[in-house]
């Protein structure tokens, strides 16, 4: 889980640096991206990318041994096949980065560019989803994380690489297009993902793959707060205070947007629910929570309105009402952010508790 969370940040940080390079300077603030930074999440990214494939060996090296167990799985199984395209495309990125020269980053974005896509294509030929149904599994996968990706990577470069805010109105009118752009396809290419990894969304919710699915999409709600907060009252205090800074609350919901991430790299590495079915042997530790371990075959999802989510509804309204107020009072990113998981336990506990197994 932590790899893959770690070879989502590699990603964002290429795809969001290269990205910003194309940009003129007179349309975005002044950004400063150390080549170390480039070359250690391009030196990376195989190594994160490699623990899938370790796992698999390790499952059949009592068989075989480690090293003939290592050899089927680089050769024959798709997994392996696609890292060796990782490890390769990562070398030729990484001597890319090291001979670049400052007169030739325009150059060096586009091919950048097109490598870390190619990147990001290996790793969805070889995730879950590519598994299950090769093409449209494949597809849906690269579109989402080469959305996400481009959005986080754009935030986490301006929010933590950027000297100045200078022509932030001008980069506001095109981010806000290409975040607009991002969120509609990772919308899309969701909705394609489910279709291929789950049968039903709700009854997912019992197995650790469902809670996590439930749990990204609850962060959306923080996440569109944030992202209304940048694209348009944030452009309307600059248009009235040239020196209110807007830096902080980008870092706010790159850190949303990085959660998000974070989440989605845990609960791919979970087993995919298959069948409407629901058994106790796929029970999520969060769901026995709530609900305890037994479930009967045959039993179904329901939802039943009690006291309990009442009082979660409202106190789910009142912190949403704190988040508008953190952002009024300029609280710290530390807070804001806590407020913001806060909110996203209390809708999540509300479900939870609304929940009935029947």
């Amino acid at each position: 889980m932590i790899s893959q969370a770690l070879l989502y940040v590699c990603f964002s940080v290429l795809a969001g640096s290269f990205i910003l390079m194309l940009v003129p300077n007179n349309v975005r603030p002044e950004v400063k991206i150390p080549k170390r930074l480039l070359l250690i999440s391009a030196g990376t990214l195989p190594i994160f990318a490699f623990f899938p494939v370790l796992d698999i060996t390790l499952f059949i090296a009592p068989r075989l041994g480690l090293v003939e167990s290592f050899k089927l799985v680089l050769t024959t199984y798709t997994v392996g096949t696609a890292w060796n395209f990782t490890l390769l495309g990562s070398v030729v990125l990484i001597l890319l980065i090291s001979i670049v020269k400052e007169t030739e980053k325009s150059r060096f974005a586009y091919l950048g560019t097109l490598l870390t896509l190619g990147l990001m294509l290996t790793v969805a030929w070889s995730s879950h989803a590519g598994s299950i149904d090769p093409t449209m599994g494949l597809i849906s996968h690269f579109l989402h994380l080469t959305a996400v990706s481009v959005w986080v990577g754009i935030l986490l470069m301006i929010g933590w690489c950027a000297v100045n805010h200078q022509h932030w109105l001008t980069f506001l009118s095109w981010f806000s297009a290409v975040a607009i752009g991002c969120l509609a396809a990772a919308v899309l290419s969701g909705v394609l993902l489910m279709d291929v990894m789950v049968d039903g969304y709700i009854s997912s919710w019992v197995g650790s793959y469902g809670q996590g699915l439930l749990i990204k999409h609850l962060f959306l709600v923080p996440l569109l707060f944030y992202a209304l907060v940048n694209g348009v009252i944030v452009k309307y205090k600059l248009s009235k205070d040239a020196a209110f800074n807007p830096i902080p609350w980008i870092r706010v919901e790159g850190f949303i947007l990085l959660t998000i991430f974070m989440i989605t790299a845990a609960f791919t590495q979970q087993s995919p629910p298959h069948g409407n079915n629901l058994t106790t042997e796929a029970i999520s530790p969060l769901f026995n929570l709530f609900h305890g371990s037994t479930i009967e075959p045959g039993q179904s999802i329901g939802f039943v309105v009690n006291m309990y989510t009442v009082g979660f509804f409202f106190l789910s309204i009142l912190l949403f009402g704190v988040l508008i107020l953190s952002f009024l009072k300029k609280a710290s990113i530390l807070l804001s952010f806590l407020i913001s998981c806060f909110l996203v336990s209390s809708i999540y506990i509300m479900l939870m508790v609304t929940m009935v197994i029947r």
